[in-house]
């Protein structure tokens, strides 16, 4: 399987495009992850990406086909979205909720029935919420939600998972879980996963690639280690940091600190 992304350009003018010339490929097992301030289009990106904005120019490709040659059934059950957690959700119960993963896999009329059910109580057990099953959506809380709305994706057994910040929010706990679960399902099901987040760490933690976006439209994009540079942390989200490596369990896990915010090139010539 394959996600690529050609001569990419969207944004919500031809004049000023959020993002333009962007160009990468992910394969089977990859993780990548989209970093950039509040406001640069990270959303506005991922929603082009999958189809529910189009592109301005270029096009997304899921195993080398573009996704225009996809019936809507068809594309659904190569591709899971999982939306940011809001609170306002209707009173569905959590197993409903999961079970809308399956429309994809159904008939215009057709309904969940008990195999569909088996294979819903396995995922919500998998992400351990299967106590949560008859739940009201809206009596539960964000990270939990968060975990559900990941059960509704990936019961339509999608080659491709798409996650828009799937870990603000949450306590230190929820978050280890969920980027727990992404770096299972690229290291033991071959999916490929797409993440926006807000976090540089996460990204050094989970991530092969990262797409790093600028506020003022400009982008890199590549290997994780090569593009996450203290220099490009600077640009992108005006923070001086350091990078550190921090020895846990034999295990070499690189971090990145903030340390103060960085002074703008235009506002330090200012004061010269």
């Amino acid at each position: 399987m394959t996600l690529e992304i050609k001569s990419g350009q969207c944004g919500y003018s031809l004049e000023n495009p959020i993002i333009s010339d962007l160009n990468f490929r992910l394969e089977t097992g990859e993780v990548m992850a989209v970093l950039g301030p509040n406001g640069c289009g990270k959303t506005t990106l991922l929603n082009t990406i999958v189809g529910i904005n189009s592109w301005q120019l270029g096009q997304t490709l899921v195993h080398g086909r573009p996704l225009s040659d996809y019936g809507p059934r068809e594309l659904w059950q190569q591709l899971g979205y999982v939306p940011q957690a809001r609170t306002n959700v209707f009173a569905y119960t959590v197993m409903d909720m999961v079970l809308l993963g399956r429309s994809a896999h159904l008939g215009t009329f057709g309904r969940p029935g008990r195999v569909d059910r088996v294979s819903a109580r396995r995922v919500l057990e998998r992400l351990e919420i299967g106590h949560l099953e008859n739940r009201l959506c809206n009596a539960i809380s964000g990270g939990e939600l968060q975990l559900v709305f990941i059960a509704r994706a990936l019961l339509a057994e999608p080659k491709v998972l798409f996650l828009d910040e799937p870990e603000s929010h949450l306590d230190f706990k929820k978050q280890l879980i969920i980027l727990g679960i992404i770096e299972r399902l690229a290291r033991e099901d071959g999916m490929i996963c797409m993440l926006n987040t807000h976090f540089p760490n996460h990204a050094l933690r989970i991530a092969h690639k990262v797409l790093l976006m600028a506020p003022s439209g400009g982008h890199q994009v590549g290997l994780v280690h090569d593009i996450l540079t203290e220099q490009a942390v600077r640009e992108c989200f005006e923070v001086n940091t350091v990078f550190s490596d921090i020895a846990v369990n034999n295990q070499i896990h690189r971090a990145l600190f903030p340390v103060s915010v960085a002074t703008p090139k235009s506002a330090a010539g200012a004061a010269r």
